[in-house]
């Protein structure tokens, strides 16, 4: 019948939609991030590679903190808000394009969110960006530890690389008691994280 049929061209439309979405996916699952390749680290993480970490890091914290904070949503926030960087690149401070960048990155969502028919990536990239709710400020947080930790993974296994940089940028940034206590525990630690090279 016709409710049968809107229903499947729906669901053919969706299945059309997603692959433009993983065209924009993919390009941030192999696009490094720009800070770690200028200071010359050998193969630096990828854009999506940070966002799946800070996503982690809140699934993580959802066991012990889930009255305090929409961890659904921190989530979402974490995988979304670099979505843009598709399109753009990964845009720093130090960069000419920097002044511009929000409003660039604003229309390349807006972009993705329609041809991928995914308007939730927009608002919820639009929401961290605001900083106005807890679960944007923690995100952002989240954003910020993974880079900290990462400046020590680095430095650990490039003993050459000084990344001190990074981690009082990071330091500077976090926003909620939260994520306060989160770089507290990683400041305080004695000994080094164990981090580990990948399996051969």
């Amino acid at each position: 019948d016709v409710y049968k049929r809107q229903i499947l061209q729906y669901a053919k439309n969706k299945e059309s939609n997603m692959k433009r979405l993983l065209v924009y996916s993919e390009i941030i699952k192999h696009l490094p991030r720009t800070g770690w390749k200028r200071k010359g680290v050998p193969e630096p993480e990828t854009v999506a590679s940070h966002s799946w970490q800070m996503a982690l890091m809140a699934l993580y914290l959802s066991q012990g903190n889930a009255l305090e904070y929409d961890f659904d949503k921190v989530i979402k926030l974490c995988l979304c808000h670099d979505l843009a960087e598709s399109k753009l690149g990964d845009i720093t401070p130090i960069d000419a394009a920097y002044s511009s960048k929000a409003v660039r990155e604003t229309a390349a969502m807006a972009e993705i969110a329609v041809e991928a028919d995914f308007p939730a990536a927009a608002e919820l990239f639009a929401e961290y960006e605001a900083g106005e709710t807890p679960e944007a400020q923690l995100a952002s947080d989240l954003d910020k530890l993974d880079m900290y930790v990462q400046s020590l993974d680095y430095e650990q296994k490039f003993p050459d690389k000084d990344l001190e940089e990074f981690r009082r940028s990071a330091a500077a940034g976090i926003k909620t008691a939260l994520g306060r206590n989160l770089l507290r525990d990683l400041q305080n630690r004695e000994e080094p994280l164990p981090f580990r090279n990948m399996p051969e």
